[in-house]
């Protein structure tokens, strides 16, 4: 079962995509050693293409009858397929080391809610960091570039509220790059003056309040480009070697599933903070992450597997599928799973647009932490709370300690 912390209600898994018919057969014992492996092989190869069609065609039918529990699986079981969690304790025993931090509804009063940012410097913030993100379906990502984690924390009662994570933002992303014209040659170089939020939300009992709205609004406070400029300010990509410019004028994210309730209209009085820019293609390796390590295992097989690490490009993964495609004589249309994610826009200055064309960005849009947290308690922690008042008796403890056990269950295998 799986519970969506936003409505708190349980939903059920989807039933998991059918084993392919292609096994090795008893009758290779039979078989001289030489000719045994080469039908071994074959077997294999049938195998994964078999698997790898038929991950296509179930989420293929899934995104055309509007099936978001299946989505939710896809995502869900992708969880320990991609980075592992770098530590050997299990995460069980840190979520017990930390209990304090994770608050049930009970210990919370809503208009005293003070949130603020931290950075995640420490190896205690990076425990803390690890089991936010453990609450979540979401697949488990480091990130990559240049790098920005904040834990969002209850400074009155001691609580942990949710977490945000900022990379390097992706070199072509068309709904973004249609909205500006960019200088010749300088795209790169522009498009690296913004980050990719890749980890943004809240955990139970805060985001019970919409608090990933909260976690969200954030993104656009003045704490969040003044930890940019510190971290960033004089250094130099390692890929080309220029010099990272300042300030940071904008952030980017994606939704989860199309259309995405915890960035609709978020606002900050009559400010846009999240604006949506249109949607991506619905290409990637959502449906395929569960067959990726097999792909991995067959490309070693055949000398071809391109490893991770500096100097091996970008999309590691993503080449490495589309060679396996490649090898198997598959279409690459396999590559499309058509979740369609929208996309946002969060502008940190005055003139985006004309920055972006090789002009000034003008000043920074200022936002503090306390002023877009006082207009998020009331214009949503407060009514939110008078209309749902049982989210109080919900143990959001026991959900958090229960997605962090599912997590060791998961790395154990």
């Amino acid at each position: 079962m799986t519970l969506s912390f936003k409505s708190g209600q349980i939903k059920p898994m989807p039933v998991m995509l059918p084993r392919s018919p292609f096994a090795p057969s008893y009758l290779e014992a039979t078989l001289p050693p030489t000719t045994k492996s080469v039908v071994w092989l074959e077997s294999s190869r049938n195998q994964l293409a078999a698997e790898i069609q038929a991950s296509y065609d179930a989420c293929t039918a899934a995104v055309k009858t509007g099936n978001k529990d299946f989505i939710r699986g896809l995502h869900h079981d992708a969880r320990g397929v991609g980075e592992r969690i770098g530590f050997s304790t299990r995460l069980a025993a840190l979520f017990e080391r930390h209990r304090s931090w994770f608050k049930s509804g009970l210990d919370i009063h809503v208009e005293a809610i003070r949130p603020v940012l931290r950075l995640v410097e420490t190896p205690a913030d990076e425990q803390l960091w690890t089991l936010v993100r453990a609450c979540w379906s979401m697949p488990y990502s480091k990130g990559y570039g240049r790098r920005l984690r904040f834990l969002v924390i209850d400074e009155a009662h001691g609580g942990l509220i949710g977490a945000l994570g900022l990379q390097s933002p992706p070199a072509d992303l068309f709904c973004r790059d249609s909205l500006f014209q960019y200088p010749s040659g300088q795209k790169l170089e522009l498009v690296n003056q913004t980050m990719d939020a890749y980890t943004i939300g809240a955990i139970p009992p805060y985001s019970f309040l919409l608090g990933g709205k909260l976690c969200a609004g954030l993104l656009c406070a003045d704490d969040i480009r003044e930890a940019y400029w510190r971290r960033y300010a004089a250094t130099r990509t390692q890929m080309r070697g220029r010099r990272v410019r300042q300030p940071l004028v904008a952030i980017t994210t994606t939704s989860a599933f199309g259309r995405s309730s915890q960035y609709n209209r978020l606002s900050y009085g009559d400010r846009l903070i999240a604006e949506p820019i249109g949607y991506t293609k619905g290409y990637g390796m959502l449906h395929l992450e569960h067959l990726y390590p097999r792909m991995c295992q067959f490309l070693e097989s055949h000398g071809s597997l391109t490893p991770n690490g500096y100097g091996n490009g970008p999309k590691v993964r993503w080449q490495n599928v589309t060679k396996v495609l490649q090898h198997l004589n598959l279409p690459l249309h396999l590559l499309a799973h058509g979740v369609r994610r929208e996309v946002y826009l969060f502008n940190l200055t005055q003139d985006l647009e004309g920055g972006m064309g090789g002009g000034s960005f003008g000043e920074p849009l200022r936002l503090s932490v306390e002023e877009f947290a006082s207009y998020w308690r009331q214009r949503w922690a407060l009514p939110r709370a008078k209309r749902y008042p049982h989210w109080r008796d919900i143990d959001a403890q026991s959900l958090v300690k229960q997605k962090v056990v599912e997590w060791d269950s998961l790395m154990s295998k």
